[in-house]
């Protein structure tokens, strides 16, 4: 009982707290007005404004906070509407981008993609096709390319899909030039991928290829 009452009291304090601020740093320069110096009474009033001036900004924080985290669903939000357009669109682009030669593209689809949590992560993605579809040489290609670059290219056999992934230094991303992942370094001295960020990835899922490119938390 009394930990519950001492809760409550808190939680009016908190409510009230320029009010409650004042019984602590005002009633004294009042009280003692007779004794304190006029350097002490300012003392309390500087005191006392800085107090409820952090309470007031702290109730406006919390009074906006609240609704922000209720406003959240959960559920993932996307949108094919005002879609940013993309940095690589060409099969040139997608050269610089991976190091491996592409066909000629065409864009079919975009769409932007939102996690809708705090911190969330967040991607614009572009979906291509080959204008005269995906042949074996390009397969050959690829799979030279994750033997040659593993840390960015991997296949997947069950899902029988290509990926390429890359946190870049610099944009826009031009592999044959030697720009390449972003790093920091740990507290042990070693240099290691600096996975919170931007990020841009390529998938080939049989005949459809996927650009995303976006922010990772």
């Amino acid at each position: 009982m009394r930990k519950a009452l001492r809760i409550i009291l808190w939680i009016i304090a908190f409510i009230l707290f320029p009010i409650t601020a004042g019984l602590y740093f005002v009633w004294p320069s009042k009280i003692l007005k007779e004794r304190l110096s006029p350097n002490w009474r300012r003392f309390w009033w500087i005191a006392y404004g800085f107090v409820a001036l952090v309470g007031i900004a702290s109730k406006i924080w919390f009074y906006f906070l609240v609704p922000w985290v209720l406003s959240y669903s959960g559920e993932p939000f996307t949108t094919c509407e005002n879609v940013q357009p993309s940095d690589y669109h060409t099969a040139e682009d997608l050269r610089k981008l991976t190091g491996v030669e592409f066909p000629e593209l065409e864009m079919v689809d975009s769409l932007y993609y939102d996690e809708n949590i705090i911190r969330a992560n967040t991607w614009n993605e572009y979906k291509f096709v080959a204008k005269d579809g995906l042949d074996n040489t390009f397969y050959r290609r690829l799979n030279k390319a994750c033997e040659a670059d593993p840390s960015h290219w991997n296949y997947d056999k069950e899902r029988n899909v290509y990926s390429y992934w890359i946190y870049p230094d610099q944009h826009p991303v031009d592999r044959s030039r030697g720009m390449c992942d972003r790093m920091v370094t740990m507290d042990d001295g070693n240099l290691v991928n600096d996975w919170d960020g931007d990020f841009i990835s390529v998938e080939i899922q049989t005949d459809t290829i996927v650009l995303r490119k976006g922010w990772l938390r």
